[in-house]
């Protein structure tokens, strides 16, 4: 212990002995443990940020649409919404029926999709309001003309959303109440309701679309029992729905959110791994930094080492001094770089909208990755220090 804390002492000297060098030295290691921290916590972030946006859509629902990759794409109609009720696994349903407007409000104006659906919207999209109510059952059944519009449609026209409710809005040249305001929903770009204006379907027939218009999308929700078996229950129901054979492919297309966020935050984790492996050689840079000044050191020293090999010190002794060298050396620089990282998690992060997340495990490894470089990077000078002879040391020039 006596020869450890000595050891730390002369560490400590040396490095106020020559502090330009150990600045530089100690850069090293800063910059590669500073760049791993912040790409990992940004690339972390990133990955829990995607995540959180698709379990907002849902994960115990999918979405049923017309396909856009098949060459004798099929219409969905209200028979195949039957089927789907009916399907092993499914809770609810509620389809929609889209269009694009013009929503106007006195010189305002800005384009929107304008979506026909339900009140069971909002217990299967998990909608919340920011003001006002969502659109009752009562409204619905008889076609009241109210409308809920989303957050990013408030955000275009320039107004409040307190301002909004209760006035009268032109979707299409056709006059509807604003009876309330979506609170941010997020989600992912083909589902979120931020951009709608949400009716009643019963509303918009007969003017701002067909009286017997194509369904959109129909919303299915899986019974909390059969949430990994009721999407292929869906479709095998619209398969057989549709008299499709085994060689031929969906004309519909089932957007699985869950599946999506998977696979979306499976590639997040890789490029976040592939970034801090690139980051990391730094670190490796910095240990051949350390491993080159304490072969220099042990130059500069090696008449002391002879004195202290003359006087008793063994080469354990020897050891034990420059291996704690580089370990001060290379700690400093790892929590330095920790705190520059943590710093440059946050820059980066607010540069790019990105929420960094830290873990105690990223904080640990970075230290202990600090002190493995320095161990590895001073375990050759130590020992070529320990193995000169006390009477070539002492003669040494």
């Amino acid at each position: 212990m006596i020869v450890f804390l000595e050891s730390l002492r002369l560490a400590f000297s040396g490095l106020r002995g020559s502090p330009l060098r150990s600045i530089l030295t100690i850069l090293g290691i800063l910059i590669g443990i500073a760049a791993v921290v912040a790409l990992t916590a940004i690339g972390l972030g990133s990955q829990r940020s995607v995540e959180s946006r698709f379990n907002a859509f849902g994960t115990d629902t999918i979405t049923v649409t017309p396909s856009g990759f098949s060459s004798a794409t099929a219409a969905l109609t209200t028979a195949d919404l039957a089927a789907i009720n009916k399907a092993p696994g499914v809770k609810q349903t509620v389809y929609t029926v889209n269009t694009n407007a013009t929503v106007a409000l006195g010189s305002l104006s800005a384009q929107a999709t304008i979506s026909g659906t339900s009140p069971g919207i909002v217990s299967i999209d998990h909608l919340t309001m920011q003001d006002g109510a969502f659109f009752s059952g009562f409204a619905a059944a008889r076609d009241l003309p109210v409308a809920v519009l989303g957050y990013n449609v408030i955000n275009d026209l320039g107004v409040s959303s307190a301002a909004v409710v209760g006035r009268t809005v032109d979707l299409g040249g056709i006059p509807y109440q604003v009876i309330g305001v979506l609170a941010e929903q997020g989600g992912v770009g083909f589902s979120s309701a931020d951009n709608d204006v949400i009716v009643p379907l019963g509303s918009m027939l007969g003017t701002l679309v067909s009286y017997h218009p194509d369904i959109s999308q129909i919303r299915v929700q899986a019974q909390p029992s059969a949430l990994n078996t009721y999407s292929a229950a869906v479709e095998s129901t619209l398969r057989a729905q549709h008299g499709l054979t085994s060689s031929q492919q969906d004309d519909f297309q089932i957007i699985n959110a869950s599946s999506i966020a998977s696979a979306v935050s499976s590639t997040s984790k890789t490029l976040t791994n592939l970034m801090a492996a690139i980051a990391a050689i730094s670190l490796l840079v910095g240990g051949i930094g350390i491993a080159n000044v304490m072969l220099v050191t042990v130059r500069e020293r090696t008449r002391e080492i002879g004195v202290r090999r003359a006087i008793g010190a063994t080469r354990r002794h020897i050891v034990t001094q420059f291996l704690v060298d580089a370990v001060v050396i290379s700690l400093i620089g790892g929590i330095l770089g920790l705190g520059a990282g943590l710093g440059g998690a946050f820059a980066g992060g607010s540069a790019l909208s990105v929420t960094p997340a830290f873990s105690w495990t990223i904080v640990v490894l970075a230290l202990a990755v600090s002190v493995a470089v320095g161990i590895v990077a001073g375990l050759g000078p130590a020992i070529q220090a320990a193995s000169l002879e006390p009477t070539m040391a002492l003669r040494y020039e």
